[in-house]
């Protein structure tokens, strides 16, 4: 997948790779362990809202299939990756 697509299956490489990352650090240097730590969070606050808003974006399509009695394939965004 290409930097710079914005899809969940980005996210999760994202996410993946920062997991490697702080796996990676030498817990000995406290320095750069805290500064990954700080990182991985604020990665992990946007991580967050991005699910929150994916989870919006389904649950519309979801009510507006339930509304109009068909059925509505699920926003590609949310299946891509």
């Amino acid at each position: 997948m290409a930097k710079g697509e914005n899809t969940l299956g980005r996210l999760n490489e994202i996410l993946f790779a920062e997991l490697e990352r702080l796996d990676a650090i030498d817990v000995s240097d406290e320095a750069a362990l805290r500064a990954e730590v700080e990182r991985s969070k604020a990665v992990q606050a946007v991580a967050k809202e991005v699910n929150i808003s994916a989870r919006s974006v389904l649950e519309t399509a979801k009510l507006r299939a339930e509304w109009a009695g068909a059925k509505v394939a699920a926003p590609s965004k949310l299946l891509d990756g």
